[in-house]
This record gives C-alpha cells, sequence and structure tokens, in this order.
C-alpha cells in the first residue's frame, strides 16, 4: 500500500471510504508535513497551522469523491491548504484583536527571520517590531494577489521547492513554471510597493527570490 501513487489511493478512496480509511489515512500521512509547512508560512503560528492542517484533511476527506483527477491530487491538496490559510488570515483581520500590539513586539519565527535575511540574534525591540509589521505587510500582500499566485509564491520562495518539483505537482511545463511565478512576483512587488512602500529601506522581498538569496 506504502508504494502506491496518489493517484492510485486516490482511487482506493472513492471506492473504501467511508468504510476503510487505510488508504486516506496514507495520504494524510504522506502529505502532512508539507501541508502545515504551507500553512505555518502564510498563519506563522504552530497551534493555529496545526488546526487549519486538521481543517484541510476534513475537506479533503469530504471531496475525495467529487475530486476528478483533472490535475495532481498534491496539486488539488496544496490548493486548498494555501485557500484554507488565506481564508484565516481574512477573518482573523475581521475580527478584534486587543492584545494584537503586546503581540507584535515578539521576536518573530525564525523562518519569518529568513525571510527578511536578518539574524533574530541581532535584532533589538524596535527592529523585531518592525519586522513582524513587515510580515503582517506581506501577509497582506498575499491576501491580495490571485490564489494562483500566491500559491506559486509560497511553495517556491517561502517553502524552497525547485521549479521541477513545482512542475511536476502542477502537472505542467518547466517554462510554464518560471513564467508563472515571474509573472507573480511581479504582481507581488507592485502591491507591495502600494501596501508596504515605508518598508522599502528594510530588507523586504524583492529580487529574484521572495526570501534570501535566489538560486
Amino acid at each position: 500500500m506504502l508504494t502506491l501513487s496518489d493517484e492510485e489511493l486516490v482511487a482506493r478512496c472513492k471506492t473504501e471510504l467511508p468504510g476503510n480509511t487505510h488508504s486516506y489515512e496514507i495520504l494524510v500521512q504522506r502529505h502532512m508535513n508539507r501541508v502545515y509547512s504551507i500553512i505555518y508560512r502564510i498563519v506563522c503560528d504552530r497551534e493555529e497551522a496545526e488546526d487549519l492542517c486538521q481543517e484541510v484533511f476534513i475537506k479533503v476527506y469530504n471531496g475525495l469523491k467529487k475530486f476528478e483527477q483533472q490535475s495532481a491530487f498534491s496539486s488539488w491538496l496544496y490548493r486548498i491548504a494555501t485557500n484554507c490559510a488565506l481564508d484565516a488570515l481574512e477573518k482573523k483581520k475581521r475580527q478584534p484583536a486587543p492584545f494584537a500590539r503586546s503581540k507584535a513586539v515578539q521576536t518573530p519565527s525564525e523562518e519569518m527571520d529568513q525571510l527578511l535575511n536578518q539574524p533574530s540574534e541581532a535584532a533589538n525591540p524596535e527592529e523585531s517590531a518592525l519586522r513582524t509589521e513587515l510580515r503582517e505587510c506581506i501577509n497582506k500582500v498575499l491576501r491580495k494577489l490571485d490564489r494562483e499566485q500566491a500559491r506559486l509564491l509560497l511553495l517556491r520562495d517561502f517553502d524552497d521547492q525547485s521549479y521541477d518539483e513545482i512542475a511536476r505537482l502542477l502537472n505542467i511545463g518547466l517554462s510554464a513554471v518560471k513564467m508563472r511565478i515571474h509573472r507573480a512576483r511581479l504582481a507581488f512587488q507592485e502591491i507591495f510597493g502600494h501596501l508596504c512602500g515605508r518598508y522599502m529601506t528594510f530588507p523586504a522581498p524583492s529580487g529574484n527570490k521572495l526570501r534570501g538569496k535566489g538560486r
């Protein structure tokens, strides 16, 4: 069973669920870490990422019967994960957050330090607060982007997926992946300039790669 492809496991799920969940459980185990990573990169909160990860796989469980397999299972799954995380950000923005400011001065996560290419050890409280505000602004930009563009940037620039890996994931050609990511970066930079222009003197996502040095 563990050697079966995603497509073979999905086909089994369509005939076996809900009585037999073994094939579904293998899919969950196979993709859980990547789904969690994608979600965590967006929400930057471990507990929320765990909750959203469970929500994603509940949606997958309920939607497998209708999944027509016109795209790769992993592509469908990671689209659900990205949408779920971005929806959570939008919902959080609409809710009052009386303690948001005190949370904002906390040291950012290691992942966001890498995004901004600044080691947390060297950051003073003012720099930490500024980087946290920048992280929130970057998340705002991601919410403004087309969902597919946001997903591409998350896979390539936040989750360090290679172009080849993304091409296999989306089942499209390598040149198409590079073109779509290039357009997504241009869209990101344009929106970033409008929403986060005050951070332009701070190390912000720009150039060939949104986080750190390109390859």
